[in-house]
């Protein structure tokens, strides 16, 4: 649900009043709605809007056509670089960013599709912008926390956008997440994707990579990922995120705190390399607690290619740490050898 700083203070107001004084109720909520109007007064220069052109191919009933997808982003560099969602930059021939009235070209330095991020460079850049940085550091956000972002939506200007932190998912039904996402009752309409969002500290917390229309929500990549994210792609134009060569397998029944065994383990991979074998329990990767299979994507998400990490595992009654160097994911048609989960039963 979208709400304007008025709603925002009526909103608190009411939250407020059960159990504040009428003096207090009125000075707390105050300090929200200057913290609020802070926040905009400080970030609201480095926001974008982002216009895409797309070539769509002549067919016989149709000429060629150019369609135009438009986003929110926002500046992360003196430079000019800019963050977009990737579904409105990825495979655009033309980009033009928006900024104060102004359209500036604008070139792709690369594209994360998994996580739904593009790296973008204006060639010129406006005499004055803001910037927003990005943290590296993992970050505790409570669930129920006040959240503000700032997005393009259609053709008006910056806009304050309300909402509060749901949940913090790693999967939604079968479909399993490259990292944790933050689930906000933040709407996503028109131009709105690729918006970056605070608490009411102004401490930016992530960036609005996909909407959840049932229910009118958003699901949001936190910061650090985010930084990582932007990190890669400035480096190499794509994600560096490392392969670990290895499956896994979940006990279900769930009777202990570690639930995820290793299946399979790919011919000369990492995890053969690093001396794993298959019914290794994995109790964390990068320092990641390993509890469930939708653990290890988020863990495997923090390693770099060609660089090792910790993992750690229980054989038998054995507490193991082994070091583990992720290496590029092997192209789709490569044929890879594994071996087999034995038959024991867990």
């Amino acid at each position: 649900m979208r709400i304007n700083l008025t709603s925002v203070y009526l909103l608190c107001v009411l939250a407020l009043s059960f159990s504040l004084s009428p003096v207090s109720a009125y000075s707390a909520n105050h300090a929200l709605q200057e913290d609020l109007y802070r926040i905009y007064d400080e970030y609201e220069s480095a926001i974008v809007r982002v216009k895409a052109a797309f070539r769509q191919q002549e067919t016989e009933d149709k000429p060629s056509q150019i369609n135009l997808r438009i986003g929110t982003g926002f500046f992360v560099s003196k430079e000019g670089h800019v963050l977009v969602n990737a579904s409105r930059a990825l495979g655009a021939y033309k980009i033009g960013i928006e900024h104060k009235g102004i359209v500036y070209p604008a070139e792709a330095i690369g594209h994360d599709p998994v996580t739904n991020i593009s790296l973008l460079r204006l060639i010129n850049t406006p005499k004055e912008f803001g910037v927003i940085p990005l943290s590296f550091e993992e970050q505790e956000i409570p669930l129920g926390t006040f959240l503000f972002s700032l997005a393009c939506p259609l053709d008006f200007d910056v806009s304050p956008i309300f909402g509060i932190l749901s949940g913090i998912d790693k999967k939604l039904g079968d479909s399993i997440f490259p990292t944790a996402y933050y689930r906000t009752s933040i709407t996503i309409g028109s131009g709105q994707g690729g918006s970056p969002v605070f608490d009411v500290n102004g401490r930016m917390i992530g960036m609005t990579i996909a909407s959840i229309p049932d229910m009118n929500g958003s699901y949001c990549l936190p910061v650090s990922s985010l930084a990582r994210v932007k990190e890669d792609l400035m480096v190499g134009g794509k994600s560096l995120r490392g392969w670990i060569g290895l499956e896994v397998r979940e006990n279900l029944s769930g009777q202990k705190e570690h639930n995820v065994y290793i299946s399979k383990i790919n011919k000369s991979g990492p995890a053969e390399l690093a001396g794993l074998k298959v019914d290794d329990n994995i109790l964390s990767l990068c320092d990641v607690p390993i509890k469930h299979i939708s653990d290890l994507p988020s863990a495997t998400f923090k390693t770099y290619i060609n660089q090792l990490s910790p993992i750690k595992i229980l054989r038998g009654d054995r507490e193991m740490e082994f070091s583990i160097k992720a290496t590029d994911a092997p192209k789709p048609d490569e044929s890879l050898e594994t071996e087999e989960v034995s038959q024991s039963s867990k």
